[in-house]
């Protein structure tokens, strides 16, 4: 009975989760959506998502790094969005590696910023790579099912980086592991109906 009662659960936790990204998705889809920008510092954002995640990595073995600036890295963005962006990519991470590391690199330059999610996971098959930012497109079906993913985190992603006119790309090695790198610009300079400066 017990064993039904977690199956159930389980399913329960992977459609509300799948209610979710939909949500999240249509939403940052929408025309005319407003970004809510303000001054966010990249290391306390950061940090603040992968709080989420200490439980999981505790219980899996995971050692987590970051690697930053000892000065704060300060960057017009909307925090939430971000949050959004980050927790998908770590969720990924924690998701698809079983042992070894997850490190967060961050660079500053003037113009840009890079954060780099790398893990120690099965990696993804080159054949994939192209489509991974696709809404639904799964790489691993029957892992996926088991994990609760939804296909969906990663087009969140693409779609919140592209909103706050950066860039999101994947490398990876099979039985290595994968690498995401997210360009976001400093100072959002541009104006348009998805922004709006606070």
């Amino acid at each position: 009975c017990r064993d039904y009662v977690e199956i159930i659960q389980r399913h329960t936790d992977r459609l509300i989760n799948i209610v979710n990204d939909i949500l999240a998705l249509s939403e940052l889809e929408e025309r005319g959506m407003r970004l809510n920008i303000e001054k966010v510092t990249m290391q306390d954002l950061i940090e603040k998502v992968l709080v989420l995640f200490s439980q999981r990595t505790q219980d899996k073995g995971l050692e987590i790094r970051t690697q930053w600036p000892d000065e704060p890295v300060i960057i017009d963005a909307d925090p939430f969005r971000l949050e959004q962006l980050f927790s998908n990519l770590i969720d990924n991470a924690v998701k698809y590696t079983d042992h070894g590391c997850i490190t967060l690199d961050l660079e500053d330059s003037a113009d840009d910023i890079i954060v780099r999610i790398s893990d120690t996971g099965a990696g993804i098959p080159g054949e994939h790579l192209q489509r991974i930012f696709e809404r639904f497109y799964v790489v691993d079906k029957s892992r996926s099912r088991v994990l609760g993913g939804t296909g969906l985190g990663l087009s969140i992603a693409k779609h919140v980086a592209n909103l706050h006119g950066g860039t999101i790309a994947a490398q990876s090695r099979l039985n290595v592991g994968t690498t995401f790198s997210v360009t976001l610009p400093r100072n959002l300079s541009f104006r348009h109906e998805h922004t709006a400066i606070s």
